[in-house]
């Protein structure tokens, strides 16, 4: 038994208390001594007893009687007294494990206990000097998920507290007591990693919010890592929540080193599933945490999801092009969080998602108008979002315009979109960066391999090594932070759950938008899963115009990281994925009623092409097993679909830059050649191409005809693109092997170096495109004919297979013979073979004959000699008899031809077209500038440009105007040279 310091009993203040009461106001002393470890009797105790007491008798008063009880006043002033004591080693615990005669007493206890916790919490200034908050860190720390009485203790505490303040002053001062606590575990995670974390980080604060009892608790925690309104997007990072979300396989911060992979090999599919449980873990621990706190009151729920917004609206040029090519710049370094972080945040957020997707479907509570709510607002709609207004949405709204906005919005809604801003934000600015990195690690391979062969061992091969390791370590960093399986498992999920909502709000019938109107409430509510009859829906709901761009071009982004990074091993099982994406391709990628911007549009056909069930260009997919182009219901609306995106990227209206729209119709080539394997597709191209022969003339032009026009461009402008930098290329090669670049200065020999490896990019680039251009003309002229001999279309895809048939057999072709063809995707045997195999398709027809005879630029009667000597050489198989016997029917119609031309030679200037200078057999007026042209030629002009050619004014071919009278003066003058040449001969 220790033993205080001697006091006189009868200086003693509490010696009143002493006085005889009742039994039933006392506290058994013995419980008293088992609990709180201390007695006010001097008498020696039991030396049997497992526990010491500290003897209090010499501080409060002594109490030598025989009574079993203590009285309660006297107690809580012998327990104030303890408290005040410092030389003590431990924190008492409690243990109610009593029989049931000791419960009284127990709970007697416990309120003392209680009223001086909650003391100690108020006022810890009169227990200086004890530090209360480290006291709680370890009785934390002390505690495990089995012991349920910490939590217990610290919920009636935080009560208590609640109950003897104000509230505002209750928040306070449990804030002055664990906020250095919390500041204590702050520090020790800006140290940690994925490995070294602290093992018990999430069970400590899920002491804050695994009660709802005790709401005051989480809002001090959400309140501790809130920072100050005008945060930047770094200074997330840098609260005790952002610390957490910012562990992950990618670095921490923007200039911390990365720290996985340091042992890598030169392959840049390398994965480690141990780093992907342990992150897996840790996301999931931080779900639970945030999940908590969105459950556990209305003050921290609203917090939580202020929290969230305010993140991501201070993180909002993350979401910018220039961010993901300058992030590293020292100016933007700070400005916004980490990928780490990001990136987590997003993945927290598909978690929440989960009740969103099937088999719940909550997604169909989802409203479409929330985009539609402006700031002022925001409160009483319960918007969360910052600027939700101002995201860009699938089709403009008039200027001035009040969007749609239903009477209030649900959680469900909150976080769907607060889940796709997240994404937007995180995983597709770092996918963009992924794959510029990608590019980079390709160039420094190549470089690499191609100094390594020369010289493995200067110090140049070691230097570029060495660059080589540093990005291939950065790329699986980043490649598998995105590429964690749950993480992965949960997106697919939620996007799935996303496409449906799309195509169901999209789709939603009139009589529903009606009755949604009345109720202002525009979520889908059930699932309808209409068939597509036709490109665009028969009604489109005006709250279209609020549905953010950012939900389709996350779910293209996504399939894109599955295509390019190997990401798809889940999505390959999860086979319901690929019906919701099919659909919500077919009807957003057809329709510029539903999607205005055809860029975005032209992402969806490069999604499409991931669904494809074969190996895709440039991806390490081998295959994709997948049925939806041979069982899903709205498979037939995929051609047109196709050739509407095609089409409207030329149309656009806007500054595309002609590479880009090459990119985009690379996936759809892709597309159409596998589509072309299949017959009930084939029929759909055919129809296509009939509804356009019976629709020549209509306001706009048929789809099918637009298309294949803009095929021939296209296959013009690569070909001819192509050409020209294969001859400037051979120019450099021949120079350099003359050693012409000898005499030059070294920063002159760089400069050729680097011309030389830009125009072998283009020429490749060209002849890829090229070869898939003209291959598709291959295969559509197998099928369809008529179309293409169309006088419209004749002369120009005449023309356009004799000039590259003569550059490529004809006495200049030693211009393009290049070193290192395969390097460059330079195959002219091939693309002579494709020429051909068009020609034979299309050699039935009389009007093709003819327009490729009439060819003035590039045909002349040895032009297929030329040709068949080079498919001799080549191959050529069946086509060299085929060649010649096409080539004979030419030749004979070439000098009918020529003997017309003559007769007609002196044709008076106003019979001919002011356009291509020809003798016009069908004159139009133009409405606008009354000039007289050629019916095929304006035609021609307006599949491209839909104005007049003389003063681009608009123009379409129904306001044009038969000149019949010229028409007739041209044909009686016609009529009456032959009739003058049959007379003479």
């Amino acid at each position: 038994v220790a033993t205080m310091s001697s006091v006189e009993e009868t200086e003693n203040p509490f010696a009143a208390l002493l006085q005889p009461s009742s039994q039933a106001d006392g506290v058994s002393k013995q419980l008293i001594e088992s609990i709180l470890l201390f007695t006010l009797s001097k008498d020696v105790v039991d030396s049997n007893r497992k526990n010491s007491v500290l003897c209090l008798a010499d501080v409060v008063v002594a109490d030598n009687s025989a009574k079993d009880t203590l009285c309660e006043d006297l107690l809580a002033h012998a327990l104030f007294e303890r408290l005040m004591l410092t030389d003590t080693t431990k924190c008492e615990r409690i243990q109610c494990e009593s029989n049931a005669g000791d419960k009284q007493h127990c709970d007697r206890i416990i309120e003392l206990i209680l009223n001086n916790a909650s003391t100690c919490m108020r006022q810890p200034d009169l227990f200086a000097p004890q530090n209360f908050s480290s006291q709680w860190l370890e009785l934390f720390d002390q505690s495990d998920e089995h012991d349920t009485s910490t939590q217990e203790f610290l919920v009636r505490v935080a009560s208590k507290v609640s109950e003897e303040d104000e509230p505002l002053e209750a928040l306070g001062a449990l804030k002055a007591i664990f906020y250095p606590m919390l500041s204590e575990l702050q520090k020790q995670l800006v140290k940690d990693n994925l490995i070294s974390i602290r093992k018990n980080i999430f069970w400590i604060l899920g002491y804050f919010v695994r009660e709802k009892r005790a709401g005051i608790l989480g809002e001090l925690l959400i309140d501790y890592t809130t920072p100050n309104p005008k945060a930047k997007g770094g200074d997330y990072m840098d609260t005790l929540f952002g610390q957490l979300l910012s562990v992950s396989i990618m670095p921490k911060t923007q200039t911390a080193p990365y720290e996985f992979f340091r042992e890598v090999s030169l392959v840049s599919q390398q994965t480690d599933t141990n780093l992907w449980q342990l992150l897996a873990h840790h996301q999931l621990a931080l779900f639970t945490l945030i999940k908590q706190l969105l459950v556990q009151s209305p003050e921290t729920k609203k917090k939580t999801l202020q929290w969230i917004a305010n993140c991501l609206d201070a993180n909002v040029a993350r979401g910018h092009l220039w961010s993901t090519v300058n992030i590293n710049l020292e100016q933007t370094v700070h400005s916004t969080a980490s990928d780490a972080f990001m990136t987590s945040l997003s993945a927290v957020l598909m978690r929440l998602c989960a009740p969103l997707c099937a088999p719940s479907m909550k997604v169909l509570l989802v409203d479409p108008t929330y985009c539609a709510v402006v700031d002022e607002e925001r409160q009483t709609k319960g918007v969360s979002m910052l600027k939700a207004f101002e995201e860009t949405c699938l089709l403009p709204a008039e200027e001035g315009e009040q969007r749609l906005t239903a009477a209030k919005y649900n959680f469900i809604t909150e976080i769907f979109y607060l889940a796709h801003k997240a994404f937007e934000l995180g995983n597709r600015a770092c996918i963009e960066r992924l794959t510029r990195m990608m590019r980079e690690l390709q160039n420094t391979r190549n470089a690499y391999h191609e100094v390594a062969t020369r010289d493995p061992n200067n110090d140049l091969t070691k230097n570029l090594l060495r660059m080589l390791q540093d990005q291939m370590q950065q790329v699986l960093c980043i490649r598998n932070g995105l590429g964690e399986p749950e993480n992965d498992a949960a997106i697919l999920k939620f996007f799935e759950a996303s496409a449906i909502w799309l195509t169901e709000i999209a789709m939603l019938p009139r009589e529903s938008y009606e009755a949604a109107l009345d109720k202002m409430d525009f979520a889908p509510q059930i699932l309808r899963n209409l068939e597509l009859l036709s490109d665009t829906p028969p009604f489109v709901a005006p709250y279209m115009k609020s549905v953010p761009e950012n939900i389709i071009d996350n779910i293209a982004a996504y399939l894109n990281f599955c295509r390019n990074f190997g990401g798809d091993q889940f999505i390959q099982l999860y086979t319901s994925s690929h019906d919701a994406f099919f659909k919500m391709i077919l009807l957003f990628m057809g329709s510029s009623d539903l999607v205005k911007n055809p860029h975005l549009r032209a992402k969806l056909a490069d999604a499409l092409e991931f669904l494809l069930p074969t190996q895709i260009s440039g991806s390490n997919r081998k295959e994709f097993i997948t049925h939806v182009f041979d069982r899903h219901t709205d498979r037939l609306q995929v051609v047109r679909c196709l050739l509407n995106v095609f089409v409207s990227i030329e149309m656009t209206g806007q500054s595309v830059q002609f590479e880009q729209k090459f990119n985009y119709r690379r996936p759809m080539y892709a597309i159409m050649e596998f589509l072309w394997t299949k017959q009930e597709h084939i029929n759909c191209f055919r129809q296509l191409a009939s509804e356009a022969e019976s629709n020549m003339e209509a306001i706009e032009p048929p789809i099918f005809l637009r298309f294949i026009n803009l095929l021939i461009n296209d296959a013009i402008f690569l070909l001819d693109e192509s050409l020209s930098n294969l001859e400037q290329i051979k120019q450099l090669q021949r120079a350099q092997d003359n050693g012409e670049w000898n005499n030059l200065s070294h920063t002159e020999r760089q400069q050729q170096t680097t011309n030389l490896h830009h125009l072998g990019m283009l020429a490749r680039f060209d002849n890829i495109l090229g070869r898939d251009t003209i291959n598709l003309l291959k295969l559509l002229t197998t099928e369809i004919k008529s179309i293409f001999c169309h006088n419209s279309m004749v002369d120009r895809i005449a023309s356009m297979l004799n000039y590259f048939l003569l550059h490529l057999v004809g006495p200049q072709r030693e211009r393009f013979k290049v070193k290192d063809k395969k390097e460059f995707e330079f195959d002219p045997a091939q693309t002579v073979l494709e020429i051909a195999h068009i020609y034979i398709n299309l050699s039935t027809d009389n009007s093709f004959c003819l327009a490729v005879s009439q060819d003035g630029r590039s045909y002349s009667d040895q032009l297929f000699g030329y040709a068949e000597n080079i498919l001799i050489r080549i191959g050529g198989g069946q086509l060299i008899g085929d060649m010649a016997e096409f080539a004979s029917k030419v030749q004979k119609m070439n000098a009918d031809y020529k003997e017309e031309q003559e007769l007609l030679a002196d044709a008076p200037d106003e019979y001919l077209d002011p356009i291509i200078s020809t003798l016009m057999t069908d004159p139009v007026v133009l409405p606008s500038s009354k000039v007289t042209v050629d019916r095929s030629t304006i035609q021609r002009h307006l599949l491209s440009d839909q104005t007049d050619p003389f003063n681009r004014e608009p123009l379409t071919m129904d306001k044009v105007k038969s000149n019949e009278a010229l028409k007739l003066e041209i044909e009686q003058w016609i009529e009456g040279k032959r009739n003058a040449a049959r007379v003479k001969s």
